[in-house]
């Protein structure tokens, strides 16, 4: 059985490496995973993605022809932020949690596939596919240049049934919302404030501009079971030079999430002609999109793949209990396993993991040790049955 004791100490010694994105990145955790891999008696393999940047790769041969399973787990994690009342990379264990950046999204899933493999690779019992751990970089990027490059080395292959360890609060996440991150520059006029009516406010503009598409995207009449709505949030706006002197430029980026039947190609045409139509109300402001990072389009996996009735019935036979899934956890966060799956088509990619998207992203960010317990229980029984 996977130790819990050991996937504690894992996560606690992964949330203590500083793996920020963007910052320091993902070099030393990296090397302390291929470390650990290799006390294991596994033999990693690395590949490089970005310069000083490599996803990890490491597998444990099957006995038998059935597909794959590929577990996916970033190395990386959001800048730390303020607002913290234990230290963020303490990794602190207290009143049944793992507290710190990372903790959740996603060092504890990765600390349930390291000794998922090393017990596998010990002989805990026969899979009749192999059973891969991929630990990419960049998946809190723009581009997630790891799951990105994963799919163009052509190591995947197509009967692969990919399992990201992302947290979920234990629900099976069937579907992603589709996400297309924008940036937008709008140019106005300088002016001295006590003379305003001679310049173009160019933080006004764009206000208008963040305002109008809330009620555009707001408004679309696409609603999915899963999924819930569409989603738009001013993630950053910047303008102005002085307090007294009318703003000449603004700049914002915007995260725009959509679901079927909308396609990933028509989010910068709406927003665009959002902007269009601000702008007639500003004569002589202009404005330029340019869109951010790798399109997502949404996806969404086959209820009849292998991971998805394996993980339902390890699951039941765990707890006995039917694997919960939809909800509010997660479906919005795109994960590796949705990369994997936008760029092959493929249907038999999923998430699963330890951890609430609650509490990923924020301050004294944590993972409850029960969701690393089940998480590791459910993940044995799955191997046990593939």
């Amino acid at each position: 059985m996977i130790s819990l004791e050991t996937t504690i100490a894992d996560t606690c010694a992964l949330v203590r490496i500083d793996s920020q994105n963007p910052g320091v990145q993902e070099a030393a955790c990296a090397e302390w995973v291929g470390n650990r891999l290799v006390a294991a008696g596994l033999a990693p393999t690395w590949h490089e993605v970005l310069p000083g940047r490599q996803n990890l790769i490491t597998t444990v041969s099957g006995n038998g022809d059935a597909p794959r399973l590929v577990l996916l787990a970033h190395l990386d994690t959001v800048p730390v932020g303020g607002g913290w009342t234990v230290p963020p990379h303490g990794g602190v264990v207290s009143d049944g949690r793992v507290y710190g950046r990372g903790a959740c999204d996603m060092k504890g899933g990765l600390a349930v596939a390291i000794g998922l493999l090393e017990q596998v690779h010990r002989g805990m019992g026969g899979m009749a596919g192999d059973l891969l751990l991929v630990a990419t970089v960049d998946e809190e990027g723009p581009d997630m240049a790891g799951a990105q490059h994963l799919v163009a080395s052509g190591l995947l292959k197509p009967d692969d049934q990919v399992l990201a360890l992302e947290p979920t609060g234990m629900r099976l996440r069937l579907a992603q919302m589709g996400l297309r991150w924008i940036d937008l520059r709008v140019t106005g006029r300088m002016a001295h404030a006590g003379r305003a009516h001679l310049g173009i406010d160019s933080a006004h503009v764009m206000s208008r501009i963040v305002d109008r598409l809330k009620e555009r995207v707001a408004g679309l009449p696409h609603e999915d079971v899963i999924l819930g709505r569409p989603r738009f949030t001013c993630g950053m706006i910047r303008a102005g030079v002085a307090t007294n002197v009318v703003p000449p430029s603004a700049e914002a980026s915007f995260d725009v999430r959509i679901l079927p039947p909308m396609l990933i190609d028509d989010v910068v045409p709406m927003v665009s002609e959002v902007a269009e139509l601000v702008m007639a109300d500003f004569p002589g402001a202009t404005f330029t999109i340019e869109p951010l990072g790798a399109p997502r389009p949404p996806v969404r996996a086959d209820e009849g793949s292998r991971i998805v009735s394996g993980l339902r019935s390890a699951y039941r036979s765990e707890t006995g209990q039917l694997l919960p899934h939809g909800g509010d956890d997660g479906h919005e966060a795109y994960t590796d396993a949705s990369m994997v799956a936008a760029l092959t088509e493929s249907t038999s990619c999923t998430v699963f993991g330890p951890g609430s998207t609650d509490q990923a992203h924020t301050a004294d960010e944590y993972v409850p040790i029960s969701d690393l317990d089940l998480a590791g229980r459910v993940m044995e029984r799955l191997i046990g049955r593939w």
